[in-house]
């Protein structure tokens, strides 16, 4: 053999034991790796609080990781975006304040390069609550001033360069608005000559009525509890009464939001009727989802009111109302006393429901008055069960107790609502204040419901927007549902949330609430936008029906175009 042949065969050899040895030493590395990346940190940190949303959520491992192209990482059981550099993964999402958070990891989800795989890995952890922004103020002598309203300087201890007496005019104020959310508005104000009525408006719509108290000295007042989108808007305070003082207004960021609703589970009635329990829980079972639609009498003996929106709809209302108005007047031929038992008996037959009020004329004096300005009738003699008052009460009282028992008789259930709107002091029975006006809401639960034994009524008690909406109310004990008055004005179809709001507060989210009755009905869709969802709604008779001004045919026929307002057609038998 040639030595060249040698050589050839020697480095053959060379090169073979080399590629051995070099794969060997490759193997033990790979074998010897069986270890999966461990997590070492974690930011946040597990069980962590008052986390900040801004914060990123970064897990940190032991060694370089890959994440698995089909794995699902979640968030409070949603799923989340994650990425991988070298060692870290991190999680790409946006955080809420004062939430609860557990980010699951799924086993088999992540490994190293060798292929070992991590267990399942949970974090929790909580953020931190919202901070409250000090509230913005917004100078009233820099808004806009129209029809009169002036800057003046006589009052003393004002705020900025001076203050606006609106006289018969308006004040205007444009705000910019950072966030998305509720946002509570108050009113620095004096009102030196009288208690003054204006209106509240945002965005050219009405939204609250504030009656401002006599006082000669600044004080604070609420406006109401708003949702604003983020952007430009104007809040105007508008003449009802006009003549307040405004020094400046106040804006301050709500984070907790509405009372959240937890509905009374019975009526007050000891042992209702099953029929009355129906519609109770047909009313709770819908309330905040749909929105119940009603006409409202024409003085007691029709449902003219219901037969013109059929007629211009091709459907008919939900609910009719009547009004005992002439029920214990003296015996009159032309009073169709019948009358509203009568047509609620067809109108309950055709699966409708049925609300009764009553305009209780002066129980001592029968000429008909019922107005305070018609009537010295003392309300406040309902304490006294010698005075001829209070004898005169409960003698109307057993006279509308006749009528009431013919729907017991009959197993309707009725939505009964006296003593309307007693808040304003218009009618007799709130004249002398809250407290007697409550006292003969009792007196008259009291004398209905275990006198006469009357256990087909659901009560509604009506309320209003004001600060003492609540020294009005008589109690949970006494009250089923809670109805508002909105008379918002021509062609104002927006949410009244703010009104809602502010009565979902005092009763503490116990209780339903309607709209009793309006003039321009809400927009139902913006109902639903804005959280106001009325049990049920009724505006008053003739022109507010009618009239375009305030609903008329083309309102109605929007109205019955949602599937979430409830028409007579969509109504369960609740016999």
């Amino acid at each position: 053999m040639k030595p060249l042949h040698y050589f050839k065969i020697a480095l053959l050899f060379v090169l073979f034991v080399t590629v051995t040895i070099g794969c060997s030493k490759s193997e033990e590395v790979d074998n010897s790796d069986k270890t999966a990346p461990s997590l070492v940190s974690s930011s946040p940190t597990n069980a962590e609080a008052n986390v900040p949303i801004a914060s990123s959520i970064v897990i940190v491992f032991s060694e370089n990781i890959i994440l698995k192209s089909n794995a699902v990482l979640t968030l409070n059981n949603v799923p989340v975006t994650a990425s991988v550099n070298l060692r870290n993964l991190q999680i790409s999402t946006k955080l809420a304040n004062a939430t609860d958070y557990t980010l699951l990891i799924p086993a088999n989800a992540i490994s190293d390069e060798a292929g070992n795989f991590t267990k399942s890995i949970t974090l929790t952890f909580k953020t931190a609550a919202a901070v409250v922004p000090v509230g913005k103020i917004f100078e009233a002598e820099n808004a806009q001033l129209t029809n009169g309203a002036a800057i003046e300087t006589t009052i003393a201890n004002f705020s900025g360069t001076g203050y606006v007496n609106t006289n018969a005019g308006d004040v205007t104020f444009s705000i910019q608005i950072d966030d998305d959310g509720y946002y509570d508005v108050d009113l620095r104000f004096a009102a030196t000559y009288s208690d003054k009525a204006n209106s509240i408006f945002v965005d050219n719509q009405k939204y609250a009525s504030i009656l401002f108290p006599m006082q000669s000295f600044w004080g604070s007042i609420s406006a109401g509890k708003f949702y604003f989108k983020k952007g430009l808007h104007t809040i105007a305070i508008i003449k009802d009464w006009g003549y307040v003082q405004i020094d400046y207004l106040k804006i301050n960021r709500d984070v907790v939001g509405p009372v959240p609703f937890a509905i009374a589970p019975a009526l007050v009635t000891p042992a209702p009727s099953s029929q009355a329990s129906k519609m109770y829980n047909f009313l709770k079972d819908n309330f905040g989802t749909k929105t119940i639609s009603a006409t409202m009498a024409n003085h007691s003996t029709n449902i003219d009111e219901a037969i013109w929106v059929n007629s211009q709809t091709g459907k008919w209302p939900a609910m009719v109302g009547f009004d005992f108005i002439d029920h214990t007047a003296p015996t009159q031929s032309w009073v169709k006393y019948d009358a509203p038992f009568e047509l609620s008996k067809d109108w309950w037959n055709n699966n409708g429901l049925v609300t009764l009020m009553w305009h209780w004329r002066d129980p001592l004096n029968k000429t008909g008055g019922f107005y305070t300005k018609d009537t010295n009738f003392d309300v406040s003699k309902i304490s006294d069960k010698s005075s001829n008052e209070y004898k005169a009460m409960i003698a109307d009282i057993d006279v509308i107790a006749v009528y009431l028992k013919q729907f017991q008789a009959a197993n309707i259930p009725v939505l009964w609502r006296p003593l309307h709107e007693a808040s304003g002091r218009w009618f007799w029975w709130g004249a002398k204040g809250a407290n007697p006006c409550k006292e003969l809401w009792i007196t008259m639960f009291d004398r209905l419901v275990n006198y006469h034994k009357i256990n087909n009524l659901i009560w509604v008690w009506t309320s209003d927007a004001d600060v003492s909406a609540s020294s009005w109310y008589p109690g949970d004990n006494y009250v089923d549902v809670i109805g508002m008055d909105i008379y918002a004005g021509e062609n104002q179809h927006s949410s009244q949330y703010v009104a809602f709001n502010k009565v979902r507060e005092f009763s503490n989210g116990k209780k339903i609430i309607a709209l009793s009755e309006c003039g321009s009905v809400p927009d139902p869709a913006l109902m639903k936008e804005y959280g106001d969802m009325w049990s049920w709604f009724m505006p008053w008779n003739a022109d507010f029906t009618r009239a375009d001004k305030y609903n008329g045919a083309t309102w109605w026929n929007k109205y019955f175009s949602y599937d979430y307002v409830i028409t007579r057609d969509k109504m369960p038998s609740l016999k």
